[in-house]
């Protein structure tokens, strides 16, 4: 008697997919409670990758009253006011140049009320 035994590979894809997109022409940034300043031509975009949401974004512009915080690696809370949502957590990849332009990663959106 011969017992054949099959065995079931798990394949594992990775998913990339976009869920969600949202745009603003003019954004609060607060750090540590406290305003520091404004972004301009913030967008924000929601993915689901690996099990989980990801929430990248871009700014053209990001102008503070304090110029030590205008830089690379601070987490900051974006307020998009037209939409009433708030990215949380966001740490800001990288600024370049005297536009002071550049990218974000937050840890998660929730609703708004500020």
């Amino acid at each position: 008697m011969v017992h054949i035994m099959l065995s079931v590979r798990k394949l594992v894809i990775f998913m990339i997919k976009m869920e969600k997109a949202c745009s603003s022409l003019r954004c609060d940034v607060f750090c540590k409670g406290k305003l520091i300043g404004k972004m301009e031509g913030v967008n924000i975009t929601q993915w689901f990758l690996k099990n989980q949401y990801r929430y990248t974004g871009a700014f053209s512009r990001f102008t503070t009253t304090k110029p030590e915080l205008s830089r690379s690696g601070i987490t900051v809370d974006i307020i998009f006011r037209d939409r009433k949502i708030m990215a949380k957590d966001a740490a800001i990849g990288w600024i370049r140049g005297p536009n002071k332009n550049g990218t974000f990663l937050a840890k998660s959106i929730e609703y708004s009320e500020i």
